[in-house]
């Protein structure tokens, strides 16, 4: 076999490798997973007698038989019960197994196997591989001084996740911390097989930068990030001047409002005012106009008593 024919033959087994691992069922521990299967064949299922059973790499987990689409046998074949198939599985075509409490042990390969009609021999309907994770908490960083002058020492610790995860450090958001600057551990959880880590980074000149950590769990697709802000680009002088100005812009325009608020209640006693002037000399005028005619009245009244 020729190099360019071995070269192209490995990456096509690295290819499908690879796309195998991404149809994997992920399950995380404590939870539950789908172990997916769906029957896509000619056969009536309804009509048929059927029974299906399926196994992990080890043992056989669950057995069940169904006559002419009645159920006849759904069992667990483990110590505890946590395997679950439907009972409707002839009329949905759905042979899924539900795996419950989730432990790292069930990371494996499982197959579903099927026969019709009492048939001795019979054939792997589906293969489902699992793969088993556990979250990780969100990286908490803490900054200490070393004996070493100019030298800052960054702790980066996340908890309870599976399998073991890497921590990734980023200085300034960008740059990648020198060779030979990070240490990590992890740390398995008494009784229990999840993980607390734990990555220490010492650099020169960082005091002043931002400093970032990475938990990154691929089995179930999740990266956590925590960014660490030194406390003098908290208060910066750009944002104290910031601040300065919006303090000055909020006291002018509270002036101008009240200004304006004043100029309004002027305005508004003086209109009052003059809308009150006019209603004054009207009731003036009729009061003279009332006594004039009562004057008339009371002339006439003399004139036809002396004639």
């Amino acid at each position: 076999m020729t190099p360019r024919w071995f070269a192209v033959l490995l990456l096509g087994l690295v290819k499908q490798s690879s796309s195998e691992e991404d149809e994997c069922s992920v399950g995380v521990i404590g939870e539950s997973a789908i172990l997916p299967c769906i029957y896509n064949g000619t056969q009536s299922l309804l009509s048929a007698n059927i029974s299906a059973w399926w196994r992990s790499e080890t043992e056989e987990m669950l057995r069940a038989m169904w006559r002419q689409g009645e159920e006849i046998l759904n069992v667990s074949l483990l110590e505890s019960s946590r395997v679950l198939m439907p009972s409707l599985c002839p009329q949905t075509g759905d042979f899924s197994m539900t795996l419950t409490g989730i432990v790292p042990m069930d990371a494996k390969t499982y197959s579903l196997h099927i026969s019709f009609d009492d048939e001795e021999t019979s054939s792997v309907l589906c293969t489902v591989c699992l793969k088993v994770g556990a979250h990780f908490s969100f990286p908490v960083i803490q900054r200490g001084e070393t004996n070493v002058e100019h030298q800052t020492q960054f702790v980066c610790h996340s908890r309870g996740g599976y399998p073991q995860a890497a921590l990734h450090w980023l200085i300034n958001s960008t740059d990648q911390p020198p060779s030979g600057s990070v240490k990590a551990y992890a740390q398995p959880l008494q009784d229990s097989e999840l993980y607390n880590i734990t990555s220490v980074m010492t650099v020169s000149n960082a005091k002043h930068i931002p400093v970032t950590c990475t938990v990154e769990n691929r089995i179930l697709n999740e990266t956590f990030s925590t960014i660490y802000w030194p406390e003098e680009k908290q208060f910066s002088p750009v944002v104290a001047r910031a601040s300065e100005a919006m303090l000055v812009f909020s006291t002018v325009v509270i002036i101008i409002v009240s200004l304006l608020v004043a100029m309004g209640i002027v305005f508004q006693v003086k209109w009052d005012r003059e809308r009150r002037r006019p209603r004054l000399h009207e009731d003036d005028s009729d009061t003279e106009d009332t006594d004039i005619t009562m004057d008339m009245e009371h002339l006439d009244s003399l004139t036809d008593t002396v004639v």
